[in-house]
């Protein structure tokens, strides 16, 4: 393949390449040599008419979709063209967030930040719990002076962003606020600052908080039965009702030792609060509930309960009013157990390590980490999860699906004749369809240990 596609003085670029492609299919190495070649000759229109070329006649690769937006910056292209480029590798997968938040980050770079800011906004309206668009889009409208866009991503973190390092998150949007507080004070833009401020403030209203707290180094864990059918814990940490159980404490450690959950829209109706005593030790045998109603209005309600461990489950029933949810939202995806096998509680894994049995399904959903360093912690010293000889030991297999995709172009054609013979009504149906991107990825599946010891076996292989 040459770097001189044209006929001396009757070619444009766009032209010569085109008709390249359209005589020969090149090897892709074969494109990726020229296309350096062009960039380190600074030849980037030629680079965008290869790049185009390839991309309209079916000779596309992956790495095209990021590297043509870039040689059309470089090549000095209106900054539509740049953002079409940019777009066209979302066109047919709209509902895909990360590859909707992969082009918002090109354009962010390429000059596209409104571009970007309108592509944050479409990703979380697939997902709203996503965290990155938020994050994105807060940190382009601050540099932009975009008041709508602050506001926006600032609630939208605020409400909807409760991951690990929520507070983290919840900081800086509250400072990001403020900073816009001043600015729009100072342009004495008194209306927009008002209806900004309660924006923010909507954002930061919380129905229900409920955390339970207490001393030494034993673990509890919490679970609320919500009005609406569903239950909040360790295990579901997230409901349709809109529960979150944002901490899983355990001891030693004091600040460590609470449980918490939270509720932005609760619904009215009977909750009831279960605290199930794990292990380790507890001081009294007592933990103090604190609950918070209506957090951010002019309804709050603080009380506290100090409740006795006497049992492996505690309860305490309360009633909760003037919630601002009437019915169940989207139903959050459950991880799905390792061979379909019933999951345990740490409770249920320490009580086996103990015995000397097989702890079996040790992963507790989204919990597996600290579900299995605590049941050590609650074990014999020394003893860990060692398993007498000869047991057999839980495993994950992973089966491949062997699929066919058809590539190319194919057509369906529906032919219906009229009674009479006299018309032909076609049904036409055009499919376009082009592997753009292929990733492989290995993976390994777990045996199990026969009786007098042995390795456990592991399969790898790739996927497509």
């Amino acid at each position: 393949m040459k770097t001189e596609p044209r006929k001396a003085g009757t070619e444009s670029p766009d032209e010569a390449w085109y008709r390249r492609f359209k005589q020969t299919t090149f090897p892709p190495q074969d494109i990726i040599r020229v296309v350096g070649k062009l960039h380190a000759a600074e030849r980037h229109d030629e680079n965008v008419a290869l790049m185009m070329a390839a991309i309209t006649l079916g000779q596309s690769q992956p790495w095209m979709y990021d590297v043509l937006p870039l040689s059309m910056k470089l090549a000095g292209r209106p900054q539509h063209e740049i953002e079409r480029a940019l777009t066209s590798r979302i066109d047919f997968t709209t509902t895909n967030v990360e590859s909707l938040l992969h082009s918002a980050a090109r354009m962010s770079v390429l000059d596209g930040k409104e571009l970007a800011l309108e592509l944050y906004q479409q990703a979380a309206w697939i997902d709203p719990t996503h965290p990155i668009p938020y994050a994105m889009a807060m940190n382009l409208a601050r540099k932009a002076k975009d008041v709508d866009a602050t506001e926006w991503a600032c609630a939208g973190i605020l409400t909807h962003v409760w991951t690990k390092d929520f507070q983290k998150r919840h900081n800086a949007a509250r400072d990001a606020a403020a900073d816009t507080v001043q600015e729009l004070f100072k342009a004495e833009k008194m209306d927009r600052l008002k209806t900004f401020k309660a924006a923010i403030a909507q954002a930061e209203r919380r129905d229900l908080h409920i955390m339970v707290e207490w001393s030494g180094n034993g673990d509890l864990d919490l679970r609320i039965k919500e009005p609406l059918g569903t239950a909040c814990s360790v295990v579901q940490p997230k409901t349709a009702s809109g529960g979150l159980h944002i901490h899983d404490g355990f001891g030693p450690r004091q600040e460590n030792c609470y449980e918490e959950y939270i509720c932005v829209e609760a619904a009215s109706g009977a909750y009831e609060i279960q605290i199930e005593y794990v292990d380790g030790d507890i001081v009294s045998k007592r933990c103090v509930v604190t609950i918070v109603s209506h957090v951010g209005s002019s309804s709050k309600r603080v009380s506290r309960h100090v409740l006795t461990l006497d049992g492996p489950v505690a309860t305490m029933p309360f009633n909760f009013e003037n919630g601002r949810r009437k019915e169940l939202g989207p139903k959050p995806q459950k991880q799905p157990s390792a061979h379909g096998a019933t999951r345990l509680t740490r409770q249920e894994i320490v009580a086996r390590v103990r015995r000397g049995q097989p702890p079996g399904a040790m992963q507790v959903a989204g919990q597996a980490g600290a579900g299995q360093a605590r049941a050590g912690q609650g074990a014999t010293p020394g003893a860990g999860f060692r398993l007498p000889a000869g047991a057999f030991t839980a495993g994950v297999g992973f089966t491949p699906v062997i699929g066919f995709i058809n590539e190319g172009v194919s057509l369906t054609a529906n032919a219906v004749v009229s009674a009479d013979r006299r018309f032909v009504r076609i049904s036409v149906a055009p499919f376009f369809n082009t592997l753009r991107e292929i990733q492989t990825f290995s993976f390994q599946g777990g045996g199990t240990a026969p009786q007098g010891g042995g390795g456990v076996p592991q399969g790898g292989g790739a996927g497509q």
